[in-house]
C-alpha cells in the first residue's frame, strides 16, 4: 500500500506494490442465535455489537475472526437496540424490555466485563446513544410516554453519569396521529451535527429526518415522501455537514447537500435497504437490508450498484465502517465483513508537489484490472476527509498509465490527503495518509532514514534549500553501489523517498547525496 509522506514543498514517492482491494462480504462466526441490531467499529480489529434479545452485547478485537459476548442479566429480557464505543474498554449501550416500555442505558469500563446502569425511563422506548467526545453525549427515544408529542431526549455533560432532558420548545413535536416512532439505532453525528430518523406505520406519510447542530439542544426537522407511496422506515447516512444519503425500506432513496433541509428522491427497483453507512467521508455509501441485500453508491447516493452477499444471507439491520473497513449483522446472528482477495493495480510512482497555491498529485501504474479510477481526498481542519476529485482509471490495462490531479485552491499550512482506488464491483484499495506542507526549506539535509533497521523497506527524507541536479544512491559496505533512488533536477523542497531493499541481503549500507553546494552520507541497516 502508499506509505506515509510527511512532505514540504515537493515530495516523491517511488514504490511497487499491490493493492488489497476488498471484493464481497465475508460471513463471520458470532457467538450468538440472536438478531444484531447495532455495530460500531472503533478501529480496524475492534467492532462492537447490540443484540436484540438476551441482554447480550458482542465485541471481537481481531477483526471480527472472534467474537466475545457480554450479558447484562438485570433487568431480565433486555433487547439492546443502540452501541455507541470510543476503544476496546469503554462503550455504552441502550436496551428495552421485550414487550415493555422500560428503557435503559449501561455503561463499561472494563471491556465489557461488568456494566453499570446510568439511565433508566420506565415508560421510555431507547432507540440509541451517541457521544460527541468522553462526556458528552445524546440519547433519544421515542416520543414518551405514547401518543405524547414530546420525543424523549436527553444529553450528558459528563460521560452519561447525569442526563438532562432536552425541553420539549427546543424539539418540533412528534407525529402522534400517525404514530410516529424513532428509528432504532437511526443517528448519524458529524461533528457537532446530529441527525435522527422517525418514520409512521401509516403509508404514504413523510418520512421525517430531525437535526441538531448543537449537540442536541435544539432541533429542526424535514421530510421526504416515499416514491412508492407505502409505509417505510428510514435511515440517513452524512460524510459531511452538508451531503448525505437517506435510504427506506420502500425502495426510497434520498440525497440532501444542504445538511438535510431539503431532499431528492429516487427509487431503487425491488430494494428493502434498512440501514445505510458512509464509508469515511467519501462519496460512497453502503447500504443493506432483507435477504441479505446490499448495495453501493460511489456519487452520494445518484447512483447505486449490488453488491454480492454469502447465499442464503438472512435479513441485514445493522452496518458499521472503519477507514474502509465494513461489518453487517442481522437475524440469527449473521455477521458478515466486507473482504475478499485482492486484485493486483501496480503503482511505479507517486509525487507530489506545491506550486503557489496548488498542490499536484501525480501517479503511474504499470498494471490495471477492472480499474474504475481513483478519489484523491483531503483532510480538513475538522479532522475530517474530503473529496477533492476523482480521475477515471484505465480499466484493465497492461500498459503504463500516467495520471495527475491538481489541487488548485490550497492555501500556506499542512494538508494531509490520501488516494483511493476503485474497480467497477466496488473493490477498492485505500492508501495511507500523505501530509503536504508548502513552507520552503531554510537548510539543506539529510534525514536518517525511518525505520531503520527496516525489511523490506525504508523512507529517506531530504531538504534541498536551491534549485539543481540531486544525486541520491545508496552504497554497501565496499564502496559499490547497490541501487540509484534519484539523479534528475529538482526544485527547492524536501523530498521522501521509499527504497524497497527487498532484493539485498542483510546488512550495513550507506546512502548518500549529492547536490552543488551540498554532501552528506548516512548508514542504513536491513534487517531479515
Amino acid at each position: 500500500m502508499l506509505k506515509s509522506l510527511r512532505l514540504l514543498s515537493v515530495s516523491l514517492f517511488l514504490i511497487l506494490f499491490s493493492s488489497s482491494l476488498f471484493a464481497q462480504w465475508v460471513a463471520q462466526t458470532s457467538n450468538t442465535t440472536n438478531r444484531v441490531l447495532n455495530m460500531k467499529a472503533v478501529s480496524a480489529n475492534t467492532v462492537w455489537a447490540a443484540i436484540r434479545g438476551g441482554g447480550e452485547i458482542l465485541k471481537t478485537t481481531d477483526g471480527g475472526t472472534t467474537w466475545t459476548k457480554y450479558t447484562i442479566t438485570t433487568p431480565v429480557g433486555l433487547y439492546m437496540y443502540g452501541v455507541e464505543a470510543f476503544d476496546a474498554n469503554t462503550a455504552w449501550v441502550t436496551g428495552t424490555v421485550q414487550g415493555s416500555a422500560d428503557a435503559y442505558i449501561f455503561k463499561t469500563t472494563d471491556g465489557g466485563t461488568t456494566w453499570t446502569q446510568q439511565f433508566n425511563s420506565p415508560t421510555g422506548f431507547g432507540d440509541g446513544v451517541r457521544f460527541f467526545d468522553a462526556n458528552n453525549g445524546i440519547y433519544w427515544g421515542d416520543p414518551e410516554p405514547y401518543p405524547s408529542k414530546y420525543w424523549e431526549l436527553y444529553t450528558t455533560t459528563n460521560g452519561g453519569t447525569n442526563w438532562t432532558r432536552v425541553p420539549k420548545a427546543n424539539i418540533p413535536d412528534a407525529d402522534s396521529v400517525n404514530g410516529e416512532y424513532g428509528a432504532a439505532a437511526g443517528i448519524c453525528v458529524v461533528g457537532n451535527n446530529v441527525w435522527f430518523t422517525a418514520y409512521s406505520a401509516v403509508a404514504g406519510t413523510p418520512n421525517r429526518i430531525f437535526k441538531s447542530t448543537n449537540r442536541g439542544l435544539n432541533w429542526t426537522v424535514s421530510q421526504y415522501t416515499p416514491v412508492g407511496g407505502t409505509s417505510s422506515s428510514n435511515y440517513v447516512a452524512f460524510k459531511n455537514a452538508t451531503h448525505g444519503v437517506g435510504v427506506s425500506t420502500d425502495g426510497t432513496t434520498a440525497r440532501t447537500t444542504d445538511g438535510g433541509t431539503t431532499w431528492t428522491t429516487a427509487s431503487v427497483s425491488g430494494a428493502v435497504m434498512r440501514y445505510v453507512v458512509n464509508i469515511t467521508g467519501t462519496g460512497r455509501y453502503i447500504a443493506i437490508g432483507n435477504a441479505g441485500a446490499s448495495w453501493i453508491t460511489y456519487d452520494d447516493g445518484a447512483n447505486w450498484s449490488v453488491l454480492t452477499t454469502p447465499l442464503n444471507t438472512n435479513t441485514l439491520y445493522a452496518i458499521t465502517q472503519y477507514d474502509g473497513m465494513v461489518w453487517a449483522g442481522g437475524n440469527t446472528g449473521t455477521i458478515l465483513k466486507w473482504g475478499g482477495s485482492p486484485l493486483p493495480v501496480e503503482f511505479t510512482a507517486f509525487t507530489s508537489s506545491v506550486t503557489g497555491n496548488s498542490v499536484t498529485l501525480k501517479w503511474t501504474t504499470a498494471s490495471e484490472t477492472n480499474n474504475r479510477g481513483f478519489e484523491v481526498e483531503r483532510k480538513g481542519e475538522d479532522g475530517q476527509f474530503v473529496l477533492r476529485g476523482f480521475i477515471e482509471g484505465a480499466g484493465t490495462s497492461v500498459n503504463t498509465q500516467n495520471y495527475a490531479f491538481t489541487d488548485a485552491d490550497v492555501t500556506a499550512g499542512k494538508y494531509t490527503y490520501r488516494i483511493k482506488q476503485m474497480d467497477f464491483d466496488g473493490r477498492y484499495a485505500y492508501s495511507d495518509e500523505i501530509e503536504v506542507d508548502v513552507t520552503t526549506p531554510a537548510e539543506f539535509e539529510l534525514a536518517q532514514n525511518y525505520p531503520n533497521p527496516f525489511n523490506p523497506s525504508t523512507a529517506i527524507k531530504y531538504s534541498i534549500k536551491f534549485d539543481g541536479p540531486v544525486s541520491l544512491r545508496v552504497y554497501d559496505n565496499l564502496g559499490t553501489q547497490v541501487a540509484e533512488l534519484v539523479n534528475e533536477h529538482q526544485k527547492s523542497g524536501t523530498y521522501t523517498v521509499n527504497f524497497d531493499a527487498s532484493g539485498l541481503s542483510s546488512g550495513v549500507y550507506f546512502y548518500s547525496i549529492t547536490s552543488p553546494g551540498f554532501n552528506a552520507t548516512k548508514k542504513l541497516t536491513i534487517l531479515k
